[in-house]
């Protein structure tokens, strides 16, 4: 038999043993633990604390650049709270990133549908970003999510609701250095938003259908290091994304489309885009099974990739996870295909 092929069987092998070990946690004793006393003891509307590590683990046959091991993928700390239901707060600090600080704002709630928030935070663009990073349905995000939205930014954004919170609306004007310093660095500004609708299927409150529009816009004037393919563009850069969600029973569906147009200060246009298209059952209550179809084409300024990803996602508590994900290129074969092992907790 070749290495590689059995380097596949190995792989579904340890898939197999991870959908052994949900089954098994599926008869484990429900009853609240220790743990999650413990963690409601720094709950309350004032002042809460909460936290994630993750240990991530991964695995390539044939590797490029980089190598085979583990590493500490997130350990935060975040506090947050309200007053009077009125002025609230957010502090979140990643001590193994090499920029520690990743959320530091405050809002005020104009009225219950309508809010101001300050400071540094996620640009209301991508459902799948502003997914938080415990909650994922993967061990990382999509390839075009990773390349092309906003992520985080230094700003001011609006957010209200309507028709009994069914429809959800952001918009916001921030520096656009991303993790870069806090004042502008080229005397321009990128404005993104939101337009989100949910509503239910069936009488499960976890049943319901999300769709999400999504634009931004910038004129930039200033090339930065930070992540995704735009920040290292100069010029007019405009984004354009759907996201769709549907949950019902033990199914679910997920897919993102984004497309972008920059026209770089050389006089080059360029038109980045990208897709992913997400299926997951809950075998058990605990274990789910998920298939991604994962597409970006960076138009000769960003690598290009495309990959189907299988993944196991296992819940032994309401605090606890294990993710494991096999990832196969498309283009380059089954020798490049990547093993990823999430071991987190939080709180």
């Amino acid at each position: 038999m070749k290495t590689g092929a059995k380097k596949i069987i190995g792989s579904i092998l340890l898939f197999g043993l991870l959908f052994f070990i949900g089954v098994s946690v599926q008869a484990q004793d429900q009853s609240p633990s220790d743990f999650e006393q413990f963690r409601d003891q720094f709950k309350n509307e004032y002042f809460s604390v909460a936290g994630l590590l993750q240990t991530i683990g991964g695995y390539q046959f044939e590797r490029v650049i980089g190598e085979n091991g583990f590493s500490v993928g997130n350990a935060r700390l975040q506090i947050y709270g309200e007053f009077d239901d009125k002025f609230g707060y957010q502090l979140q600090t990643n001590f193994v990133s090499s920029t520690p600080l990743l959320d530091a704002n405050m809002y005020y709630n104009l009225t219950p549908s309508f809010s101001v928030k300050a400071g540094l935070f996620k640009a209301p663009f991508s459902y799948e970003y502003l997914t938080g990073a415990a909650a994922t349905d993967f061990v990382n995000r999509s390839s075009v999510v990773n390349q092309l939205a906003p992520k985080r930014q230094v700003g001011l954004q609006f957010e209200g609701k309507l028709a009994d919170g069914k429809f959800k609306y952001s918009g916001g004007m921030f520096n656009g250095n991303g993790f870069g310093p806090n004042q502008n660095d080229d005397d321009r500004f990128l404005y993104t938003a939101r337009l989100e609708t949910k509503s239910g299927l069936g009488s499960n409150s976890e049943d319901g259908f999300m769709m999400g529009l999504n634009a931004s816009y910038e004129q930039s004037e200033s090339a930065t290091t930070g992540a995704g393919l735009l920040s290292q563009v100069e010029g007019e850069q405009l984004l354009l994304g759907a996201d769709t969600r549907i949950s019902y029973n033990k199914m679910m569906l997920a897919g993102e489309f984004i497309y972008s147009t920059i026209n770089a200060d050389s006089g080059a246009e360029y038109n980045p885009f990208g897709y992913y298209l997400t299926g997951g059952y809950f075998v058990t209550p605990k274990t789910q099974l998920l298939a991604r179809w994962d597409y970006f084409d960076g138009d000769f300024i960003g690598a290009s990739s495309e990959s189907i990803i299988g993944g196991i996602n296992i819940f032994p508590s309401d605090f606890s996870e294990v993710q494991l994900n096999y990832i196969y290129p498309l283009e380059d074969g089954a020798e490049f295909s990547q093993i990823l092992l999430n071991l987190q907790i939080n709180f």
